[in-house]
């Protein structure tokens, strides 16, 4: 093994002791002399395959090394600093594999080995096609989401008789974006809503410069003014709706789909508008030991409020009594339903009467 392999296989080492998180979601990106893609880690999924090819990717292992084996309507392959199939990066990693990941379509990313179990290393493949014949058999643990029209050129170069590239496609640099996604929930992607219980979805990002933002659709049509990581939905009749959220920074913009189907929608003939806006808010806020909830506008003599965490979940419902000027008081000393201490964060405040919502937020500290 050369120095600069040694030196690599120590910071890789290092890295894997310390800084990446197993449960988040990361994005990776090709500078190639043939164009630029991105893909999606699976990192929450198969944590052991993604960290340590984050961790390579970090080491700048992959950085000049060229895709040295590329087969025609099936795969490319990269990550043998040798550039001869037979190289590695000093180590091997166990195979993981879950029904969650496949080979279904094209642009999935998947890890290398030899005839051996367990005998992954840095060599990795990105499918030309559907190769489902290769699910269970080696683990994947991404998927192509920008530039897959890049790996399909890579994919059509010109090949000798041992499928290696007559003109070498080089890898300038490989890097882990910034934008994380930390936590996503529901987390299946398919969901069964009863419309008449309050329910929260959320995409936890996030972002070293805080640059990232968020957006909401309901079957393509954006929601004014729902540009939070917490969105609760309202859907105009029951049946299946698509419910997406676009997280972008300056650097990509990503999307996550829900399918949901809704029974229970409200029927409620009259339209007129209430007198007066529905608000909420906490006071004070950020609070330790109490803080008081303060609802104003109601247009019933009760209103619902729901208290949910940064993952979507309802932690607290109440009914808030309103006096007779529609004003409405709850004091809440930070604790669940349940009579859980809550740990130290932000939460979402939803408030609901016959006729409106509105939402605010308020940060406990302990």
């Amino acid at each position: 093994m050369n120095k600069k392999c040694v030196f690599i296989l120590l910071a890789v080492l290092l890295s894997c002791m310390g800084s990446v998180s197993l449960h988040a979601r990361h994005f990776t990106r090709w500078y190639t002399t043939m164009g630029v893609y991105t893909a999606e880690l699976r990192d929450e999924i198969v944590p052991i395959t993604a960290n340590n090819f984050i961790n390579l990717t970090n080491a700048g292992f992959y950085d000049g090394l060229h895709f040295h084996r590329v087969v025609h309507d099936f795969v490319i392959q990269d990550g043998d600093p040798l550039g001869t199939g037979y190289g590695g990066p000093g180590y091997t990693i166990p195979d993981e594999f879950s029904p969650l990941l496949n080979h279904n379509q094209a642009g999935t990313l998947a890890m290398a080995h030899t005839s051996l179990p367990n005998s992954a290393g840095s060599q990795y493949y990105i499918t030309l096609v559907p190769t489902p014949q290769l699910n269970g058999n080696y683990a994947v643990f991404g998927q192509v989401i920008e530039g897959l029209d890049v790996v399909l050129a890579i994919g059509s170069v010109e090949v000798d008789a041992s499928n290696h590239p007559l003109t070498p496609v080089y890898i300038d640099s490989l890097r882990i974006l910034d934008l994380v996604i930390n936590n996503i929930s529901p987390a299946a992607d398919t969901v069964d809503w009863d419309a008449s219980e309050p329910y929260a979805f959320s995409v936890e990002a996030f972002n070293p410069d805080l640059s990232n933002q968020y957006a909401w659709y309901i079957d393509d049509l954006v929601v004014p003014n729902a540009n939070d990581f917490l969105f609760e939905p309202t859907f105009a009749s029951d049946g299946t709706h698509i419910l997406k959220c676009v997280c972008s920074d300056t650097q990509l913009f990503w999307t996550h789909i829900w399918t949901v189907h809704v029974t229970g929608t409200a029927n409620d003939d009259d339209t007129s508008p209430p007198s007066n806006r529905l608000e909420c808010m906490a006071c004070p806020n950020p609070f330790y030991r109490v803080t008081s909830l303060q609802v104003k506008g109601m247009a019933g003599k009760t209103a619902k409020l729901s208290i949910y965490d940064s993952r979507g979940r309802c932690v607290l419902r109440k009914l808030v009594s309103g006096t007779a000027a529609g004003m409405g008081n709850l004091q809440w000393d930070g604790r669940s339903d349940q009579g859980y201490k809550l740990p130290t964060g932000i939460y979402y405040i939803k408030v609901s009467d016959p006729r409106q919502k509105a939402t605010g937020k308020v940060l406990l500290l302990n």
